[in-house]
């Protein structure tokens, strides 16, 4: 730490981390990561279950900025957590993580954990999750695809606008298939044709 980073303390990154400025919120992530990224991981992660959505929020964002680094530790905290809240904050982190990073080499935990969250049937889950394969991208095009046949019409939905977002060839085709196949339900069709549009 230099002497320009004297005046630099845990305590005052935290009260950053409150500043309506993101600029400044941004800097406090830098100088965790900087100084202290053990002890700021740790206290970052006892905010992912508040009930203050701002503190959740911000701290999602703290953890996120960890990249890479971040994904182990953020797959065995969703595992091991009971708290639904502590859960989805762990899924928003990695879906802003996926935004920025390839997280191929943690394919199978993945998706073992999506598996997981698609399962709890909660809309939030099946949201978050869906924004997370998205984030991930081609690689998840097989996942989405089995999505958008499941019975439950949310997770049916969301998948179709999530592969709209995702460029590839091939989803014309298959959302052409999608809109004449009269075994899933009249909305999903609808919605599989609506997408042939955009």
């Amino acid at each position: 730490m230099s002497l320009e980073d004297e005046d630099i303390t845990l305590e005052n990154l935290f009260r950053d981390l409150n500043h309506p400025n993101p600029n400044i919120n941004n800097l406090a992530f830098e100088n965790m990561r900087r100084f202290w990224p053990e002890q700021s991981i740790e206290r970052l992660i006892k905010n992912l279950d508040s009930t203050d959505i701002s503190l959740r929020r911000i701290s999602v964002k703290g953890l996120a900025s960890f990249g890479i680094d971040i994904v182990s530790r953020v797959i065995g905290l969703y595992s091991y957590s009971n708290n639904e809240i502590t859960k989805m904050s762990c899924l928003k982190i990695l879906t802003i993580v996926a935004s920025q990073y390839d997280l191929n080499n943690f394919k199978d935990e993945l998706n073992n954990l999506i598996e997981s969250a698609l399962g709890k049937d909660s809309p939030e889950m099946i949201l978050v999750s869906i924004s997370l394969l998205r984030q991930i991208g081609q690689k998840s095009l097989p996942f989405l695809k089995l999505l958008c046949r499941d019975e439950n019409l949310l997770k049916a939905k969301a998948a179709i606008t999530a592969l709209i977002e995702i460029k590839d060839p091939s989803l014309q085709l298959f959302l052409l298939e999608l809109s004449r196949d009269n075994k899933i339900d009249i909305l999903i069709r609808e919605n599989a044709k609506d997408a042939l549009v955009i």
